[in-house]
């Protein structure tokens, strides 16, 4: 569904005040959207829900924007507004990850890179499925 700017804004704000109202108490995504009246209703799953992914949307939206001074974070127990160590344990944990998924793609560059090169055994690797598969 399609949401106009102001829709955006409204959403966006009743979520912030939201989080300002519960202080430094963790809330679970789904009871979040539960009760703030600006999302949409989801069936049985919640998890792969448009509501769900409406207020990933919003979050990231909040964290990039310069109008909300408070940072959200997110973790199993759900989502708050950052004290200074949920700050710096956010931020080990996104670096972390930003890093693994780094040495991943370096390594599959690496592997792709390789391809019709001789090894020591004088084989050429062969990286990538032919023409014959296709």
């Amino acid at each position: 569904m399609q949401y106009t700017p102001e829709e955006d804004r409204e959403r966006r704000e009743a979520l912030y005040s939201f989080l300002l109202a519960r202080g430094d108490k963790w809330t679970r995504m789904q009871a979040t959207v539960n009760r703030i009246n600006f999302y949409p209703a989801y069936g049985v799953s919640f998890h792969n829900s448009g509501s769900r992914r409406l207020l990933t949307s919003d979050i990231e939206a909040i964290n990039s924007s310069d109008k909300f001074e408070k940072i959200i974070v997110s973790g199993s127990r759900g989502i708050k507004l950052a004290n200074e160590t949920d700050f710096e344990k956010f931020l080990s944990s996104e670096f972390g990850e930003i890093f693994r998924n780094l040495r991943r793609v370096r390594t599959i560059a690496r592997k792709g890179s390789k391809d019709q090169q001789i090894d020591l055994e004088g084989q050429i690797r062969e990286a990538f499925l032919g023409d014959e598969y296709g």
